[in-house]
This record gives structure tokens, C-alpha cells and sequence, in this order.
């Protein structure tokens, strides 16, 4: 598959954006779209899957950035990128520090979880609160070398312990997400939207998300957000390439507003 032109988008120099809730007309529906495991070992695909929703008109996006996946060095290259992209209007995400669970599993329920749905790679899944503390700062740390500061974190497969909920209290970040909300931080309140999100890892996997996302997005049409995850597979299966691509036109025929996951933020502070 050939990956679209990219379209321009608001570069960070234009000046900042009006407040989300000022700029929305009345019956205004919204798009996020986000791209999961950034990193070096997956760069390729992630540029990919970045110039496809450029090529739709969708941006900006937010891009969950894993300061050392799976271990991985650091890669100067990559950085720039990640500058570059944030300079055209992307939105950085911390997104765990190196997308692997260190934990072993407990019960047939958490392995599961913990090792079949998730691959091993729920980082967050079950750490405590200084373990989860640890990594947040770390990955604020490594975030913060490249000068950036984070808004938001969103965990590996959205798996989070008590643990990691009460040291995400305690940093320095607006919101998270799950699942199924984007929840602007301390204490609330969340905005409840199902994400739109894709499993590759065998073809009965692709074909249920593939049948699952489209009864979702007929369900979710009328709802204020739709939320297009997107993780770098996505963009290696021609199955599922085709199936996101749907929901994002489908999205865009709606004249969704697209817009970053800290903007949701913005939206649910100015409800709060």
C-alpha cells in the first residue's frame, strides 16, 4: 500500500489555537485520532500511518511516545522527528516508559490479560505505586531532554493498577485515558467514548476487530468523540488498513473537528 501526500496542518508557529469549547459550533462533532507505540522500532510504520490520516485532511494527531520500548536505545533521528512533528501541531503523549509488563501474572484471569490479550506488554497493569512513580518520572525525564512536557499519559493497552492511578495523581499531567474514557486529571471529570482500536496479531483477531469497529462506529456515530487508535500493525495488514480507513472517512463525512488528546482536556476542565 502506498502511503497518501501528507496535507498541511497549523504549525505551532502560526500562533496558539482558540479554546476548544470557543471554537465549536453548535452540533460540532470531534475526531481524535492517535497512533500508539511511537518509537524507534516501529518508526517506519507509524510515518506510515501518519501521512495516511494527513492524507484524509485528519491532524493533528497525538502521538504515544515510548521513551525505551522493549529496551530499545535512543536514536537522534527519531527525536528530530518527534520535534518536527510537534512543531507542525502534534501532540506528544508519554506513553509508559518501556511497553513491557515486569510483573509475573496471578491467576488464570491475569495471565490471561496480562500475556494473551495484552502480549506481555501491560506495563502498568499491576505495578505499585513507587514502581509506577518511578516510570512516570523517568519517562518525564526522558521527555523532558527533548524538551517537551507532556500533558498526558496514556498507559500500554489503557492497563492500570491502584497503584498507577494514585501516582498519576500525584505528577505533573493533565488527563488520561482508558478504554473507554478520556478522564482529565486529578479527580475527573472523564468524557466517555469507546476507542475505535484494531487487534493484528492473527487473522481471527483482525477479522473480529474488523466486524467489532463497525458496529462500534455505527453506535457511536451521533456521540460528540470518536477516538481512531492506531497502533504501527495496523499499517502492515491490508485487512485492517482498509477498516480503519472507513471509520476515519466515515468520521471525516461527518465533518468531525479533528483535535489532540489535550484539547479534550481543555473541554473537560472548562465542564468541571
Amino acid at each position: 500500500m502506498t502511503a497518501p501526500t501528507p496535507a498541511p496542518h497549523r504549525s505551532a508557529a502560526a500562533g496558539p489555537a482558540r479554546p476548544l469549547a470557543d471554537a465549536l459550533l453548535p452540533g460540532q462533532k470531534l475526531l481524535a485520532a492517535v497512533i500508539h507505540d511511537v518509537a524507534p522500532e516501529t518508526w517506519s510504520r507509524c510515518r506510515i500511518l501518519v501521512a495516511a490520516l494527513e492524507g484524509l485532511g485528519i491532524a493533528p494527531l497525538s502521538l504515544l511516545v515510548v521513551p525505551h520500548y522493549h529496551g530499545g536505545p535512543r536514536n537522534v533521528a527519531f527525536e528530530r522527528w518527534l520535534l518536527q512533528r510537534a512543531a507542525l501541531g502534534d501532540e506528544l503523549v508519554l506513553h509508559g516508559y518501556d511497553h513491557r509488563d515486569p510483573l509475573t501474572p496471578q491467576g488464570p484471569a491475569q495471565r490471561w490479560l496480562r500475556r494473551v490479550y495484552t502480549a506481555g506488554e501491560g506495563e502498568f497493569a499491576a505495578l505499585d505505586h513507587d514502581e509506577a512513580l518511578r516510570r512516570l518520572r523517568a519517562g518525564r525525564d526522558w521527555m523532558g531532554s527533548l524538551g517537551v512536557r507532556p500533558a498526558g499519559f496514556v498507559a500500554p493497552a489503557w492497563l492500570m493498577s491502584r497503584g498507577t492511578w494514585e501516582a498519576l495523581r500525584e505528577q505533573p499531567l493533565r488527563y488520561t485515558c482508558t478504554l473507554r474514557e478520556v478522564t482529565l486529571l486529578p479527580q475527573g471529570p472523564s468524557l466517555r467514548c469507546t476507542a475505535q482500536v484494531w487487534s493484528s496479531r492473527s487473522a481471527w483477531r483482525r477479522a473480529a476487530s474488523i466486524a467489532w469497529n463497525g458496529a462500534l462506529r455505527r453506535l457511536q456515530s451521533d456521540r460528540l468523540l470518536l477516538r481512531l487508535e492506531l497502533h504501527p500493525a495496523d499499517a502492515g495488514h491490508a485487512s485492517t488498513w482498509a477498516s480503519w480507513r472507513d471509520v476515519a472517512i466515515a468520521a471525516m463525512g461527518q465533518r468531525r473537528q479533528a483535535v489532540r488528546l489535550e484539547q479534550l482536556a481543555d473541554l473537560l476542565a472548562d465542564t468541571a
